[in-house]
């Protein structure tokens, strides 16, 4: 590789980076702006909202969410055994930070975090 490539390259990762920070700083910032911050499906256990990307990421990732303070996560929802009598079912909510992300990957789901939280904080006139 060319040095005039990789300083080309270096630059674009530069570029990639610093967007990334200003996008997760809106991100936070409506987060911080939505109080309560919506429940996941009705679900008054979970805080998330579902991130549904306009580009398709190159992975399946189950369902990804962002939680209150702003982390993009898979969400897995596990139902348990409950107390008999009491709870037929019960549920283990974990949220798994996204691992191996590329940037440009990154991008398209801050992109669909703030598009969903913006419109939310429309709905509630915030």
């Amino acid at each position: 590789m060319s040095s005039a490539s990789r300083d080309s390259e270096t630059g674009l990762d530069d570029v990639l980076s610093e967007t990334c920070s200003r996008l997760e700083a809106t991100l936070a910032a409506l987060c911080g702006r939505l109080v309560p911050f919506p429940a996941f499906m009705g679900m008054t256990t979970i805080q998330a909202v579902e991130l549904e990307p306009a580009l398709n990421p190159k992975t399946d990732r189950g369902c990804v969410v962002v939680t209150p303070d702003g982390m993009i996560a898979e969400l897995d929802v596990t139902a348990i055994p409950g107390v008999v009598g009491v709870l037929e079912v019960d549920q283990v909510e974990e949220f798994k930070p996204l691992k191996n992300l590329s940037p440009e990957e990154y991008l398209i789901y801050l992109a669909a975090a703030i598009r969903a939280l913006s419109e939310e904080a429309r709905r509630r006139g915030v």
